[in-house]
């Protein structure tokens, strides 16, 4: 106490916390790479309310109804969702014959048809939540990623991946298979 040599300064900021010598190989890469601007960020923030507010201004002002409130008159019809079975000819006597050959196989390709046409809004269903479902599936493997199992969200993002790929192709082998069963 008798000697002032404890006496408290201020030091500027600079002094301790100038790291310039550290940062110019980085300052140098972000003038290199042309990192966004905050005019970029702005613009591309704008772009899609533009695009909600036009899409918005469209449906407003289209020639659809006017209100919300309006009541559009409803059709009844009734809608052909099952396709009609094809005809099978009928044989009385099972020895006959067409143009000399004996007809095989009648039933197997009217049974295939009428499988087919059974299926058909089975697949189309499976196709049209395919999207939803592996969206779901993606957006759960991204919470492995934020518990640190990135093994397991990588393992379910590719099998979700694949996994709607394949459903999507389906029609495709079913409509393949088909085509080969009736080459055969």
């Amino acid at each position: 106490m008798l000697f002032k040599r404890d006496k408290m300064r201020v030091v500027p900021t600079e002094e301790y916390t100038d790291y310039t010598e550290r940062f110019e190989a980085l300052d140098k890469m972000r003038e290199e790479s042309n990192y966004a601007t905050r005019k970029d960020v702005m613009i591309m923030g704008a772009v899609p309310v533009a695009g909600a507010a036009g899409l918005f201004a469209y449906n407003k002002f289209s020639a659809g109804p006017s209100t919300i409130n309006e009541v559009v008159p409803a059709v009844y019809q009734p809608i052909q969702s099952v396709q009609p079975v094809p005809d099978v000819p009928v044989m009385s006597d099972p020895s006959s014959t067409v143009d000399g050959m004996i007809q095989t196989g009648v039933i197997a390709d009217t049974s295939l048809e009428v499988l087919a046409t059974i299926l058909n809004p089975v697949i189309d269903i499976l196709v049209a939540i395919s999207f939803p479902i592996a969206s779901v599936i993606m957006v759960g493997a991204c919470f492995w990623f934020m518990i640190g199992n990135s093994e397991k969200g990588w393992s379910m993002i590719m099998n979700a991946g694949l996994g709607y790929v394949l459903i999507q192709l389906s029609p495709l082998f079913l409509e393949i298979l088909r085509t080969v069963g009736e080459a055969v």
